[in-house]
């Protein structure tokens, strides 16, 4: 039945452009130039080149007499890029300038800190980066930088060298520069979070007090807090669950079944002499940390302390040699040495020196390989299996508070009255003013059928608002449309003229692709589906199985991917089922993607480019291209990630990033870069319109107008989509010219 219509709509479209060309040739009148012998292949090489301005002539000369509403859309469209193109442009490079000139003012003003983030900012918007990067300006604040890095290491103080080499981390990316320094305060900024982080806290606070000061001194806006907040917002939470706690369940059948696993099926496993290697250090990292002495007394003794660490020290060192080999027993035998070695110095408790042994080996690996600890099992089981028993709302933190971002549609929070902008002051009746969002989840969430009260501030209410809610199944949202519908569903259509559908992959959970099937049925029902947006922009991946399962709609036969070993052996394979595909190749699709896509998005992305199934538009992928397998620890209690494989796809690439690698990842057909403040602002936007908000708002008692969707386009603020959209009416504006073309000669 779609065929037909499309069919039907077709021919209708031949004969309309057919009585045009004929008009415009015996009648006087607009001249269609050469648009009747155009090659009309070459308008949508054009647009998947970007080559948008060029399109927009060569539309508006070679059928300049042709009236056809969809042919006069296209060229609104290109007209409106242009447009913004020349806007972007401009305030690219006055945005340019001015990082750079804000980078060298906070210098001077002796706010380091700030110069590098302006230096980042900078660096994004250059011409020519590496050009940017040797200049003496950016050369003297890094070299500040490192010293100041290497200050706060010297004092101890890990959140701040942990920031600094994050700062310079980012601004030299592709280069690895910093990444070992910034690995090492991270690892001390973990056990502080984990044994000490009331202490982790302060040193957050001070930072932040550090910076809140030399702001104000520079700021001449008096906006310095302002600037400050989402740091302020990061700060830990008190109240999360004590170290001992978190380690109760941890036994030594953790650390040796993850050991011998890792040895054996890593998929670069060298054997047990690195994870060892990583083990001990780790201890060291602890007893080296030392904001852990009021909560191990025994690191006060320096006696005790130092004889641990030189204990410690000859261990890692006899690991070092070259040609050290271990096996299974001696490793046993290594471990039971360390725990007497503890034993007669600074007696910590046997379930730490398993538990930082344990991280210690696994981060060795890969950034992919890790422990899920027994209190994180529940969290991971949701993010894979895409349910979870709450009350469904969105949240955030703004301001230092918990903000509700929306309520999702038919949960029990909007049937409740949950309000976007509610801000949540109390969980049954404790104060959630400093909980982080990991503690609110966990609090809010639990059992089917429990209760759970809220206590609310909103805008306009002089009292809390006291909400009891039965918690229910939440089943997350892995596809999203283009904008809600009054009934809070999801219209898909992002260009209801053209009939081009927009869907966002958000994650791949076990419902996707069935959510899609739905998403595309709902949109033919109304009409024949002439192209399709999947944007996978920030997606972050999820299971196999859903990503082939999504690819399998696209693709009709041939393998879909393959998983191999670190030999390049092809260790299994799946392929496509012609019966699964259900969206027709007559339906141009383009893929959005950027450095945020990851694993499962880059397998769809990538198979639907090997088979020339869909054109790739955004920026390179982030280059997770590795299979994690999951293995039971202390009888299921806990699970070890362990990256086993790599995916390949069709034509033969293998997409993970390796060290010091060159190419990784999902290279788009049609790159369109955006800059950081660009997709901030975009995001911002989206989730403005994302709101699930009542049906009627009062604007007179000072709430926000409600974005629309439209917007984001109308206005420019998303340049990869607004490209994406160009790609595909150019397409189909292409293809009706063709059929013109030959129904005139005929």
């Amino acid at each position: 039945m779609m065929q037909h219509t499309w069919r039907t709509q077709g021919t209708r479209l031949a004969m309309t452009f057919a009585l045009c060309l004929v008009t415009a040739v015996v009648a006087p009148g607009p001249v269609l130039a050469n648009g009747a012998n155009t090659d009309v292949s070459k308008l949508s090489d054009l647009a998947e080149a970007g080559q948008f301005s060029t399109l927009l002539d060569r539309l508006q000369t070679d059928f300049a007499g042709l009236e056809h509403n969809q042919l006069q859309s296209l060229i609104a469209d290109l007209e409106r890029h242009r447009e913004h193109e020349g806007v972007r442009v401009s305030e690219r490079r006055e945005a340019f300038e001015d990082a750079f000139a804000r980078a060298k003012d906070a210098f001077a003003e002796g706010a380091t800190e700030d110069a590098l983030i302006a230096a980042i900012e900078a660096h994004g918007l250059a011409d020519d980066a590496d050009d940017y990067l040797a200049r003496d300006e950016v050369r003297e604040i890094v070299e500040h930088a490192e010293r100041m890095a290497r200050a706060a290491e010297e004092e101890g103080d890990w959140v701040e060298a942990m920031s600094v080499y994050r700062l310079l981390d980012l601004l030299y990316d592709d280069r690895a520069t910093y990444r070992d320094p910034l690995r090492m305060a991270r690892k001390h900024v973990r056990v502080l979070q984990v044994y000490a982080p009331d202490k982790l806290r302060a040193q957050h606070e001070a930072r932040l007090e550090r910076r809140r000061a030399s702001r104000e001194e520079a700021d001449q806006d008096g906006d310095a807090d302002e600037l400050l907040e989402d740091e302020a917002d990061q700060l830990p939470d008190l109240e999360s669950e004590s170290w001992e706690d978190r380690l109760k369940e941890v036994d030594a059948s953790i650390l040796q079944t993850t050991l011998h696993q890792a040895s054996r099926r890593h998929v670069n496993s060298e054997g047990y002499v690195p994870l060892m290697i990583g083990a001990v250090d780790a201890l060291l990292v602890l007893i080296n940390t030392d904001d852990l002495a009021d909560t191990f007394a025994a690191l006060n003794d320096e006696q005790k302390r130092d004889q641990f660490r030189r204990d410690l020290e000859r261990l890692s060192a006899s690991l070092k040699e070259p040609n050290k080999k271990l096996n299974f027993l001696d490793v046993d035998s290594m471990i039971d040495r360390i725990m007497v070695m503890n034993d007669r110095s600074l007696e910590l408790p046997r379930s730490v020196l398993i538990y930082e042994m344990t991280e210690g080996a696994t981060q060795t690996l890969d950034e992919f390989s890790s422990v899920v600890w027994p209190e994180e099992t529940e969290r991971f089981s949701r993010s894979l299996h895409g349910r979870f028993y709450g009350v469904g709302i969105q949240l955030s933190r703004r301001d230092g508070r918990l903000v509700v971002v929306s309520p999702l549609a038919n949960t029990p929070a909007q049937r409740a009255g949950v309000k976007a902008g509610d801000v949540i002051a109390q969980v049954d009746g404790r104060d959630a003013s400093r909980w982080d969002l990991d503690r609110a989840v966990r609090e809010i969430s639990g059992p089917e059928n429990t209760e759970v009260k809220l206590s609310l501030e909103r805008a306009g209410e002089a009292d809390l608002i006291e909400l009891s809610i039965r918690r229910a199944e939440i089943i997350i949202e892995s596809i999203r449309g283009w904008q809600h519908q009054a009934d809070g569903s999801w219209d898909y259509l992002i260009d209801p003229d053209s009939r081009i559908g927009y869907l966002r992959l958000s994650q791949f959970i076990p419902q996707t692709a069935d959510d899609m099937d739905a998403a595309i049925a709902q949109m033919e029902a109304e009409g024949p589906l002439n192209g399709l947006i999947l944007d996978m922009r920030f997606n972050p991946g999820g299971l196999l199985n859903s990503a082939i399962d999504i690819a399998d709609r696209f693709v009709s036969n041939g393998t879909i991917v393959s998983t191999v070993n670190a030999d390049g052996r092809r260790t299994s394979e799946s392929r496509a089922r012609r019966h699964v595909t259900s969206i027709s190749d007559s339906i141009p699709v383009v893929v959005l993607i950027n450095q945020g896509s990851a694993s499962a998005s880059e397998i769809v992305a990538g198979v639907l480019q090997d088979y020339g199934r869909a054109t790739i538009v955004g920026t390179r992928s982030f280059g997770k291209g590795s299979v994690q397998d999951p293995f039971r620890l202390n009888r299921g209690e806990a699970v070890l990630k362990l990256t086993t494989q790599y995916y390949q796809l069709p034509k033969g690439r293998i997409i993970d990033r390796q060290p010091d690698a060159k190419t990784w990842g999902i290279e788009p057909d049609l790159i369109v870069s955006m800059t950081d403040s660009q997709v901030s602002e975009s995001l911002e936007f989206r989730q403005k319109v994302d709101v699930l908000r009542d049906e009627e708002v009062e604007v007179a008692n000072g709430e926000e107008i409600p974005a629309v969707a439209s917007e984001i386009l109308a206005r420019g603020l998303d340049p990869q989509l607004e490209a994406a959209l160009l790609v595909l009416k150019t397409r189909l504006v292409s293809k009706d010219i063709a059929i013109a073309q030959k129904a005139q000669r005929n």
